[in-house]
């Protein structure tokens, strides 16, 4: 079967990087004389549907020149529609792609989206809307509102890293009222991460074990932590060995929802995303990607 590409590509993301791949990527393609399509985000709110109404019906590889909203965006608008995703990724924290081998260079990653092999991966869903890599509820939702609605004079994983600093500290855990595996659960939070991938804000790898294509989705929970103690142990998240901690737990289940109990903020793949109720599943082995071959 010939091969069609539609290249998604955000020029905002990246600091100027988006566009070197871009230039990059259209190269290889025309030496390879693949035909393929481009389309340039515009700043909206409703990417996905710009992207669902833009991209041709017969393509077969969507490619993301982004991060990891980019890719959101696109997972909602093919998801279902029998196209492979391939990933450039030069957002802000690409916490998706360190779940996958794609290659750690531009050169590395437009060879996998050329030559790579296609593996179907499983794909979360909340409220109606997919997800590829996580949501997260609590200190983690507030983060990325703090982020995205802040002016800064930092850009990228420090600019995330400096509201995690300022909002540590004085955050106040939360009360979840959780249903999952048929028990309704109460707790005190700072934080619930609900992920298909492993990683979150450019490196904490909240949920170390979870695997793509398992069917499940893997959850960490962190409880109530004095001020100082967070501050102590904020490394962990960096080398997976918060497990130890007697404040966090795993859980791992197919669906769950959690209810308004509490002012709750929520991301999902690193975009805000409202409060409770959320009602979270795991379509399995739903969406096709290309990772090395």
């Amino acid at each position: 079967m010939d091969r069609k590409f539609f290249i998604i590509a955000n020029p905002y993301a990246g600091e100027g990087r988006a566009q070197s791949a871009l230039m990059q990527l259209k190269k290889s393609l025309d030496q390879k004389g693949f035909y393929y399509a481009l389309f340039i985000t515009p700043k909206s709110e409703n990417l996905y549907e710009f992207i669902e109404e833009n991209v041709f019906t017969d393509t077969t590889d969507v490619v993301v020149i982004g991060g990891d909203g980019t890719i959101n965006a696109t997972l909602n608008a093919i998801h279902g529609k029998n196209m492979v995703i391939s990933f450039i990724p030069v957002g802000t924290g690409n916490d998706f792609v360190k779940t996958i081998p794609i290659g750690s260079n531009l050169s590395q990653q437009i060879d996998t989206i050329l030559n790579g092999r296609e593996k179907l991966i499983d794909v979360g869903e909340c409220n109606g809307r997919k997800f590829i890599n996580g949501i997260g509820i609590g200190f983690d939702g507030e983060i990325v509102y703090k982020t995205q609605n802040s002016k800064s004079f930092f850009t990228g994983h420090w600019r995330f890293l400096i509201q995690v600093l300022k909002i540590l500290g004085n955050y106040r855990s939360k009360h979840f009222e959780i249903e999952m595996d048929g028990q309704k659960l109460h707790m005190k939070l700072i934080l619930m991460a609900v992920h298909n991938g492993t990683t979150f804000g450019g490196g904490f790898k909240l949920n170390p074990d979870a695997i793509l294509d398992d069917g499940l989705l893997n959850i960490c929970t962190i409880g109530r932590m004095p001020a100082l103690r967070r501050f102590l142990k904020l490394h962990r998240l960096k080398s997976a060995t918060h497990g130890k901690l007697p404040e966090v737990t795993f859980y791992q289940t197919k669906k769950l929802t959690i209810y308004p109990n509490d002012l709750l903020l929520a991301h999902i793949d690193g975009e805000c995303f409202g409060s409770p109720p959320f009602e979270i599943q795991i379509l399995s082995r739903s969406q096709k990607i290309r990772i090395k071959a």
